[in-house]
């Protein structure tokens, strides 16, 4: 009973220390900046599977969707940059046996 009835002072404790500190609505609702770049995951993506076949790979750039470019490009620069860091560690030498 006594295992209880702590478990209920802390509950209710905790209950009472989350409602102490309100927040303000003008917080909560805010205007999202339309101009800003916003990340296409899709884009980003086939950006990524794509950076082997960069010459084929640039047709896509004639979507016009907002961002697609964009996020296209930031999946080519990802793709390039984790195919150098695969070679380098499977190329660096002996020391790094685990990836066999």
């Amino acid at each position: 009973m006594k295992r209880i009835g702590i478990l209920s002072l802390l509950s209710l404790m905790g209950l009472a220390a989350f409602a102490a500190f309100p927040v303000e609505a003008q917080n909560l609702l805010f205007d999202a900046d339309t101009e800003r770049f916003k990340l296409n995951t899709t884009a980003f993506l086939l950006g990524v599977l794509t950076c082997w076949l960069l010459p084929y790979s640039l047709l896509l750039l004639f979507i016009k969707k907002k961002n697609f470019r964009g996020s296209l490009a930031w999946g080519w620069l990802a793709g390039w940059l984790l195919v150098l860091l695969i070679a380098l560690l499977i190329f660096v030498g002996p020391e790094f046996m685990f990836l066999y």
